[in-house]
């Protein structure tokens, strides 16, 4: 007569009581470890990056230089454009300071 084959699905371990007893215990071993005196804090809040409108590429429109009038046409896009980057920079900078501060 042949031994009878081990059947891995009727096969009972102890993991339904294991499964219950568990936390209770993960629970009184950590109960144990503290003092009760500690202070807990919430964690620091994530840093949420810097918003989409400011990281847009500054773009200049230049036109073509044909006349005297196109180069000062072109000077004051170049001026406006180097004004508008400046400010997104600096509301860059404003913005991480302010979400690196909390």
């Amino acid at each position: 007569m042949r031994p009878p084959r081990c059947n891995w699905n009727n096969w009972r371990l102890p993991m339904p009581r294991l499964r219950t007893i568990s936390p209770a215990l993960f629970l009184l071993i950590c109960a144990g470890c503290s003092d009760g005196n500690e202070i807990t804090s919430a964690p620091p809040s994530a840093y949420r990056g810097i918003p989409a409108g400011l990281m847009a590429p500054c773009v200049v429109q230049d036109v073509p230089l044909a006349t005297t009038a196109d180069m000062v046409i072109s000077r004051g896009r170049w001026k406006a454009g180097f004004e508008e980057c400046a400010a997104k920079i600096d509301a860059i900078r404003a913005h991480d300071a302010i979400m690196r501060s909390r």
